[in-house]
């Protein structure tokens, strides 16, 4: 069913694009957006029941990206401009979901649905425009998360800027929401320079093997693992020789890939940029655009330069993973405003998802996909329950000590509750389980680490209580006090409550099952392991040989 991808991608943006060319004003053309989005999400659904399971550990290939469903067609390709020792480099469109691939892909048609049926209650303005840009940014996220080749896959991630801009600039709350955007822009841009040059250098190496030059990810990842296998076994000094000439390109890669995910010390355009933008827009960026960083890092860093970022950049990225967690942590801890406090919490628990990518080992790289998902479902959530806040609350302030609306909104005071139950890490909740697996993958590592990364999760259910007891109960626990400050509007809707009620259902099911989305991803992480594990045995055997000799 190959059809399903491309179907999948033009579905929302052909949808987006004609509510701007038909023009028509009023909330149909949003409700025939909020349609399109709906048969998006039964696409993603459809897409992973398909991907399950298809793909085979290897099949006697030493590919370590394989896609389970691929669309290739064969009139779609052309030679690159560019060529190293007169061999032209060629582009065949390759798209294509895994296992992580299609979780994402799905993420997406979820938060997709839910954001686009809580905009056309909440945006009163020019909606039918909101829609169509959540359906073309929908559609650019999906490009890239079904990107087989390194040429769609910068394109649509640099498409997904051009929605997203106009979404934080025309919906922005704020009079500072025009300069967010420009923050944002220019952020995502500084990081799309460095990342472009590593892309060219992995499509360049290639050209150093006796094989056509080729952008597609499969092939690329067999020269890969065939290169680093080769390195391992001619010792030492093969393999320094083989990690010097992929040094510049790890590391140029990880920068860019770091700003998209907002990685200390490249995170200032977060908390910005989710102060002043939307709450429904905030949901989308926070739940699958800062995704895409780490996605990077899983679809191209990891099974393409493996030896080079063990040597290089594992330990140095996972302690910055865990210095995030507990910085977000404390941060939050310290912000009287809510949106700000949802800003560093999603800094810290992408925190163990960086934590639980460089451990690569199976428990880790697990770990980090699951909790890819299981983050952008809660913050998705959260967000949206502060959209509900916002629009029943006269003061638009925020300020946390001003709030206090359990008795005003019980339906709202229950989800606020069990999302932020799951965010802190609940056993039975989806947000326990990756956040441990992470865990218990890099103990394996560093303990100095995993200790940082533990003392993240004390603050983390800190400030998660903290956020309950304000925003609920007001700072000195009497919400009687905050009534007045309230515009008395009724709880949350039937079609709220059902959508909320279908992310609370999918944080319960992967808490209580995991096993579920495991599976969906097991033959990808056991693909990525074949060529991670020897390689971080011999990384580490070289640093024990170094260290004895110095002895």
């Amino acid at each position: 069913m190959s059809y399903l991808i491309p179907l999948t991608i033009l579905l929302p943006l052909v949808a987006g694009l004609t509510i701007f060319v038909v023009g028509l004003k009023g909330k149909l053309m949003a409700q025939l957006g909020v349609l399109a989005a709906f048969a998006s999400f039964l696409l993603s659904a459809v897409i992973v029941y398909e991907a399950f399971g298809k793909a085979e550990t290897n099949d006697g290939s030493v590919a370590t990206v394989v896609p389970a469903i691929e669309y290739a067609p064969s009139w779609l390709k052309f030679n690159l401009p560019v060529a190293l020792a007169g061999k032209q480099i060629k582009w065949q469109l390759s798209l294509g979901v895994d296992g992580i691939g299609s979780l994402m892909v799905l993420l997406t048609g979820i938060v997709g649905l839910a954001v686009s049926v809580f905009s056309l209650r909440q945006i009163v303005n020019r909606s039918h425009h909101y829609v169509g840009l959540l359906l073309i940014t929908q559609s650019m996220l999906f490009g890239v998360f079904m990107s087989m080749d390194l040429v769609s896959f910068y394109l649509f991630f640099e498409a997904v800027l051009i929605p997203l801009i106009l979404l934080i600039t025309g919906w922005g709350h704020s009079k500072e929401a025009s300069a967010a955007s420009k923050k944002f822009l220019l952020f995502t841009l500084a990081g799309s320079i460095p990342m472009v040059v590593g892309l060219i250098g992995l499509a360049l190496q290639s050209s150093a093997v006796n094989m056509e030059s080729t952008v597609e990810l499969q092939k690329l990842s067999a020269v890969a693992f065939q290169q680093q296998m080769h390195a391992i076994a001619g010792g030492t000094e093969s393999i320094a020789a083989y990690t010097s000439s992929h040094q510049w390109i790890v590391w140029v890669l990880l920068l860019g890939f770091g700003i998209k995910m907002a990685i200390l010390p490249l995170h200032s355009w977060l908390p910005t940029t989710y102060a002043v933008a939307h709450p429904n827009t905030t949901a989308l960026i926070a739940s699958v655009v800062a995704k895409l960083g780490v996605f990077g890092i899983i679809r191209i860093v990891i099974p393409l330069t493996p030896l080079a970022l063990a040597q290089e950049a594992q330990i140095l990225f996972a302690a910055l993973g865990a210095i995030a967690i507990v910085y977000g942590a404390m941060v939050a801890l310290a912000q009287s405003d809510l949106r700000r406090v949802l800003a560093y919490s999603s800094i810290s628990h992408m925190g163990f998802v960086t934590v639980g990518l460089m451990t690569l080992n199976t428990d880790g790289m697990s770990g980090a996909a699951i909790q890819m998902f299981n983050h952008g479902i809660i913050t998705c959530a959260m967000f949206l329950i502060l959209s509900l806040l916002e629009e029943r609350k006269v003061n638009l302030s925020f300020k946390m000590e001003d709030l206090g609306m359990a008795s005003l909104y019980p339906r709202i005071a229950v989800l606020l509750v069990f999302f932020t139950l799951a965010g802190a890490g609940l056993p039975g909740l989806n947000g326990f389980v990756g956040e441990l697996l992470a865990m218990v993958g890099m103990i394996r590592v560093s303990g100095i680490i995993t200790a940082i990364t533990v003392l993240g999760t004390v603050l983390g259910a800190w400030y998660g209580l903290k956020i309950v007891q304000r925003v609920l109960f007001g700072s000195d626990g009497n919400h009687d006090t905050h009534h007045q400050q309230h515009e008395v509007r009724t709880d949350c809707n039937a079609t709220e409550w059902a959508t909320l009620g279908l992310l609370a259902f999918v944080c319960l099911y992967i808490g209580v099952r995991p096993s579920g989305p495991m599976a969906v991803i097991k033959n990808d992480i056991e693909r990525l392991v074949t060529v991670t594990q020897p390689v971080s045995k011999a990384v580490h055997t070289d640093i024990d040989t170094v260290a004895q000799n110095n002895n």
